[in-house]
């Protein structure tokens, strides 16, 4: 069986309450899977740093940079989608930015 690996730099969920753009990037494990946490963590083989916050995230997101992550596909990058509205983020206001390669903007 392959091993889990969680990437928390802090430990894990550094505090309860709502998730905000400044949360470290650890608050999103409450809503995200370890599949797709890891490599959005670790921002394996991007042209850019690995994310630091949930604002981070949701840059990355808008400017549909999240597929230039090694390990991040159509799948986990709507999942990561879904995880920040899920965290309490309203994405209806930021249309994504050319950039990338996720498709159309919605």
């Amino acid at each position: 069986m392959a091993e889990l690996v969680r990437t928390a730099r802090t430990g894990g969920v550094p505090h309860h309450g709502p998730v905000t753009p400044e949360c470290p990037v650890e608050c999103l494990l409450a809503v995200l899977s370890l599949n797709s946490f890891n490599p959005l963590a670790r921002a394996y083989d991007a042209p850019f740093a690995e994310p630091r916050t949930v604002g981070d995230v949701v840059d990355l997101y808008t400017r549909r940079q999240l597929r230039k992550i090694r390990g991040i596909g159509p799948r986990r990058a709507s999942e990561i989608e879904v995880a920040l509205v899920l965290a309490g983020l309203n994405l209806a206001g930021r249309q994504q930015r050319p950039g990338g390669t996720e498709g159309p903007a919605r």
